[in-house]
């Protein structure tokens, strides 16, 4: 394996750059004094990213389409020369038509893809930084209390979705969940039969909130978590009893730095999975902060049982995260805030 130290000025591949995480993941290495090629895989989804072009130019950052994720040779040319890759492009869809299809295999494909090309044509790729997700570690419906970390996987997901049938119901983020997992063993699966010339390690992040900063025209574009918190900040969300496993938060910009903090210590970090989580919240609290926040839509924002928290059952665990790579995390109300601010001129 060659050294995994990169020096600043060096350029990263950021994959999916227009995401949620990817877009804050690019951003973060342009700070640190990195130089960043971002894919995408159209032309709008480019334009989405004109703030970061603005604030950065156009050498620092670039971006280009590549459009098939899933198809052999995809990456050829963007790995050629960069000195590292982080890989946060996956499908988020929780509702898809065809769970194998449109969730499972691009997840595995285009993971597959973008690691042969890094092998075969990256010749001074150091190090590959793959976001994965708590999904990948929790077995969803566990009843009984437990502490969920970097040992865990995500034992029935798989199985359930790979089974699945035309015609029979599909649960959204169980596939989430099994595309997640199934590509995240894909990884070490590769290094350990492949023994590439480049470290590897994987991020788990938890629910992401923070701000969205690529440009989004309407409410339709959101996904993940932007989405489920503009749903009760525009009245369409009223539940909030449900307590599980996934009611963990971490800031967006805690889950940038810990990509490009195992970039740099990819010696350290090779081989390591890092749960990226910075506490539990319930929905009540959510929305009472909300609530707070912007009095002027008390009428819209579910009131529910103000400060009435469940106590959550099953943690996850984000110290090692904080431990190896010096993250502090940010709270959850600022966390949240920041995503209200940043989608609420949509509604």
């Amino acid at each position: 394996m060659t050294s995994s130290t990169i020096e600043k000025g060096s350029r990263v591949l950021v994959t999916g750059v227009n995401g949620f995480i990817a877009s804050h993941v690019a951003d973060q290495l342009l700070r640190a004094g990195y130089k960043v090629t971002g894919t995408v895989r159209n032309q709008a989804k480019a334009e989405s990213l004109q703030s970061l072009t603005d604030k950065y130019g156009s050498d620092d950052f670039k971006v280009i389409i590549v459009r098939d994720l899933e198809k052999e040779g995809a990456f050829d040319e963007a790995v050629k020369d960069v000195d590292a890759i982080a890989h946060v492009a996956s499908p988020v869809t929780f509702n898809p038509e065809n769970p194998i299809r449109d969730v499972l295999n691009p997840a595995i494909n285009g993971t597959m893809s973008l690691l042969q090309s890094a092998h075969k044509c990256g010749k001074n790729v150091k190090h590959v930084v793959v976001t994965s997700s708590v999904a990948a570690a929790v077995t969803p419906f566990e009843e009984g209390s437990y502490n969920y970390t970097e040992k865990d996987w995500n034992r029935t997901s798989y199985g359930e979705v790979s089974q699945w049938k035309e015609g029979e119901p599909i649960n959204g983020p169980v596939a989430y969940a099994a595309s997640k997992v199934a590509a995240e063993q894909a990884v070490f699966k590769f290094q350990k039969d492949v023994s590439p010339n480049f470290s590897i390690n994987t991020i788990l992040p938890g629910t992401t909130f923070g701000a969205v900063i690529t440009e989004i025209k309407s409410a339709n574009e959101l996904t993940g978590s932007p989405m489920w918190t503009a749903e009760y900040y525009s009245g369409q969300s009223t539940d909030v009893t449900t307590a599980w496993v996934y009611h963990h938060y971490v800031n967006v910009q805690d889950v940038a730095l810990a990509h490009v903090r195992a970039i740099e210590r990819g010696s350290e970090t090779n081989g390591e999975r890092f749960m990226v989580v910075g506490g539990s919240y319930a929905l009540q609290e959510k929305v009472d902060i909300m609530r707070k926040h912007y009095p002027e839509r008390k009428d819209i924002i579910v009131e529910g049982t103000p400060g009435k928290y469940p106590t959550l059952e099953q943690t996850l665990d984000g110290s090692k995260t904080a431990r190896l790579l010096g993250i502090q995390y940010k709270t959850f109300e600022p966390s949240l805030i920041e995503c209200v601010e940043s989608i609420k001129h949509l509604y």
